[in-house]
């Protein structure tokens, strides 16, 4: 088949969307399809090129936080074909734009996440006012004629699509995120790491949506009764300063690590005694990072939010979201039961060998794929 996938977002932009669409983009390619990417042009790239056997098209964008204004594309994305369109929600304007561009040809949108502006960017507040008018627009303007023009919606849990005031006017299909694990392993075995007693890893986008202030004073209260533990704050992002300023005094034990290449981060997988996913927004509704934990026999402690809970299984904990004590409470109780870290890795990694391998679930698109162009 020859399939579009469009997304706001795609490497070398770093993000949970971005690396779902690239690693199904790849599985699907090793499965011997045909792979067209469209995309913003954030950050600035040629408007074309040609990675790993995937063509990347570029639009000209508009760099809005989290939801880049795409345009002059329309008229190009009309010349486009393929037998299949494969959009990604949010942000909304490629997937509206493939709808307007293409009507004709047949379109699956993966619904990532609700829409939900945060309360502050940076250090600037977002007034409530503005985030209602913002959500209202996404929701009646382009939510709706997007939603009223694909074939076929997929969700990646139950408990996301079950807990939105959105899907539950539409029929959908629950297809999990994934992992490429073949391409995880590879780069494992050329790993040689063991695990380090005490080290807390955090990956990810250094935004108020994450929940790194309550990780950040968890780490305070675990190392006042553990002072050998140190925490690494992988990602970058607008709240770098802020967060650092939070850390101020614990420069030694809470340290920011900045956006590291694949194999240093896979490297801190293995070593890592556990990994900690804090957000508590709708904005997160799975979590690659836990899989890719997971994958590394690494137990999680993770926030008790919908589709986040439906990840982690026996893998790790589930914490009430924004409430440092228990965060800081299941982090000492790993720490404290080496046993038991050992039998949550393994179980996480049973997971994602039964449930999250790309392999397993790039074939159940493509199924969903044959489904909406018979």
């Amino acid at each position: 088949m020859k399939i579009i996938q469009a997304s706001s977002y795609f490497y070398p932009h770093v993000g949970g969307v971005e690396t779902h669409v690239l690693e199904l983009s790849q599985s699907l390619l090793d499965m011997g399809h045909e792979v067209l990417v469209v995309c913003a042009d954030v950050p600035k790239s040629r408007p074309f090129q040609v990675m790993n056997g995937l063509s990347v098209f570029r639009f000209p964008a508009l760099d809005l936080p989290y939801i880049p204004y795409t345009y002059f594309s329309r008229r190009r994305l009309s010349k486009f074909n393929a037998d299949v369109i494969h959009s990604h929600y949010p942000p909304p304007f490629i997937s509206y734009q493939v709808v307007q561009s293409l009507p004709k040809l047949p379109h699956l949108l993966t619904y990532h996440c609700d829409l939900e502006l945060p309360d502050k960017i940076a250090s600037i507040r977002i007034p409530n006012m503005a985030k209602r008018i913002v959500q209202l627009v996404n929701k009646e303007l382009y939510l709706a004629r997007i939603l009223s023009n694909v074939r076929q919606i997929v969700v990646t849990t139950k408990s996301y699509a079950e807990s939105s005031d959105v899907l539950r006017d539409h029929q959908y299909q629950i297809i999990p995120n994934g992992i490429r694990l073949d391409a995880f392993d590879a780069l494992s075995r050329d790993v040689n790491a063991e695990k380090q007693a005490k080290q807390i890893l955090f990956v990810g986008r250094l935004s108020s949506v994450k929940g790194i202030e309550y990780l950040i004073e968890a780490a305070k209260m675990v190392l006042d009764q553990q002072s050998d533990v140190t925490f690494l704050i992988v990602g970058e992002g607008e709240e770098r300063e802020r967060l650092k300023t939070l850390a101020r005094g614990y420069e030694a034990q809470i340290r920011f690590c900045g956006h590291l290449p694949r194999r240093a981060l896979v490297t801190l997988y293995r070593t890592s005694t556990l990994l900690v996913l804090p957000s508590f927004t709708r904005l997160e509704a799975f979590g690659v990072v836990l899989l890719e934990a997971m994958a590394s026999e690494t137990p999680v402690v993770a926030s008790r939010i919908p589709g986040v809970l439906d990840v982690v299984g026996d893998g790790g904990l589930l914490v009430k979201p924004r409430d440092s004590l228990e965060l800081a409470n299941a982090i000492l109780e790993i720490l404290l039961n080496p046993r038991k870290a050992r039998a949550m890795g393994k179980s996480g990694r049973r997971l994602v060998e039964y449930k999250y391998d790309w392999r397993i679930i790039a074939r159940k698109i493509l199924d969903v794929y044959k489904d909406i162009t018979t």
